[in-house]
């Protein structure tokens, strides 16, 4: 069963699964809250969708078309071994899957550019099924090179496409906004209550819990925080626009915004490399709560 559903997802079809069960996931939900009477914002869930439509084709190339076929060059080309037992060949398509969508992902937080790319993701102030699949159009571009690692190697492009497919699904699943506490599940997995602390503004929330599946990763790297008290999702400057077309934009206007206030343009240079909590005078205009004490006038 697990081979035919890796071999599906990794074959031209698995595009049309993923969507089926993004948006299956939006739908189940949103009847959830209907039957249940509880609050749901349509407006924020159709721009998360309508952003996630927007960007399809240009994501499209470039988060899975040309990372795809760099993944096969390298595989065609520059493997260390072929791999044809697909349990060993699934594991390490996993592993090195994991630590791809981790580092990915934490450079998505810390470098002031990718940082602009990335926080369209967190600029839903809700956290349910519609938010997983809002982002720009140019998120994730370190992932493809990382994910060449697994075609060094050895793992057939279809095991690898089949798995990270799979896991992708499962990153729809962890943004539910119905699922409580999974119990001894939160010591080891990226649960909806572990992922709702990412997407959280506060301070001793902000950047943690990176990782996709396994939890274990923040554990290990040193950006684990778990479920306290209830997260507040969203920017530390919260974004309020609820159409798509003006929204993906949000974290280029606001790196630009940051970009402005220095005259020198090696400080403006800066500011594209620099964690978006950094400015070059000291003075707070991002996510300055969680570092201010270590915030200091550049030199």
């Amino acid at each position: 069963m697990i081979e035919k559903a890796i071999e599906t997802l990794g074959s031209e079809t698995g595009i049309w699964w993923m969507a089926g069960a993004y948006f299956g996931m939006v739908l189940a939900e949103r009847v959830y809250h209907l039957l249940k009477g509880s609050r749901y914002d349509n407006a924020d869930a159709l721009c998360s969708i309508g952003l996630n439509l927007l960007g399809s084709v240009i994501k499209l190339l470039f988060g899975l078309v040309l990372p795809f076929a760099l993944y096969i060059l390298v595989y065609e080309n520059f493997r260390f071994f072929t791999i044809d037992n697909l349990a060993l060949a699934a594991l390490l398509a996993f592993v090195v899957h994991e630590l791809s969508y981790y580092w990915d992902h934490r450079l998505g937080h810390r470098v002031g550019l990718l940082w602009a790319f990335h926080s369209i993701h967190h600029s839903s102030n809700e956290f349910n099924h519609s938010t997983s699949a809002r982002g720009f159009v140019l998120d994730n571009v370190a992932r493809g090179p990382l994910d060449a690692i697994a075609a060094l190697m050895g793992v057939p492009p279809i095991i690898f496409l089949g798995v990270s497919a799979l896991k992708n699904i499962f990153g729809i699943w962890n943004h539910a906004s119905y699922v409580g506490d999974l119990g001894p599940a939160e010591h080891v997995l990226a649960t909806p209550r572990n992922h709702m602390v990412h997407h959280a503004n506060q301070p001793h929330y902000i950047d943690k819990n990176y990782s996709q599946v396994l939890i274990l990763w923040d554990k290990l790297f040193g950006s684990f925080e778990p479920y306290q008290e209830r997260p507040v999702v969203g920017l530390v400057r919260q974004v309020h626009d609820n159409n798509p077309l003006t929204a993906q934009f949000a974290g280029i206007k606001q790196l630009a915004e940051r970009m402005s206030h220095a005259e020198r343009w090696q400080y403006k240079l800066l500011y594209l490399w620099k964690p978006p909590e950094w400015s070059h005078d000291g003075v707070c205009r991002s996510d300055c709560p969680k570092y201010a004490l270590t915030l200091e006038p550049a030199e």
